[in-house]
């Protein structure tokens, strides 16, 4: 990647996420672990590329979940650093969720090649799970 970055950003953003990376990757790890052990019956009686499909389905509701927690983890940090506006409650709650809806999908799609490798992993660790 350029500079060595491994996460996508936007121009001109504060980039919390390299100051602080494992919040924000635990957050998509966790919904991830809920929804694939949700699913890990359904998931161990299909052919593989079901089990492909049904992989990628859990990692799209994954980044839709896990896109306002990293928008409101994003408007935390903000704040952290001195942005602590006098309706901070409305920023954390309402405009968090909604900036991440709207810029975190297309982070997690400029962070090419790794959603890649992380997908293919995600395949292994969940028909290894549903066996399990």
């Amino acid at each position: 990647m350029p500079s060595h970055y491994v996460f996508g950003m936007l121009y001109r953003m504060h980039l919390y996420h390299y100051m602080f990376p494992a919040q924000y990757i635990l957050i998509p790890c966790f919904f991830y672990g809920v929804i694939a052990t949700a699913l890990s019956d359904y998931f161990a009686r299909q052919r593989v590329f079901m089990q492909v499909l049904s992989t990628a389905f859990i990692i799209l509701l994954t980044v839709l979940i896990s896109c306002p927690f990293g928008g409101m983890l994003w408007q935390l940090h903000d704040m952290y650093f001195g942005f602590i506006p006098s309706h901070w409650a409305r920023k954390l709650f309402i405009d968090g969720p909604r900036m991440g809806l709207e810029c975190g999908w297309f982070i997690v799609l400029l962070s090419v090649p790794y959603n890649i490798i992380g997908a293919v992993v995600c395949f292994f660790l969940t028909r290894k799970g549903a066996r399990i």
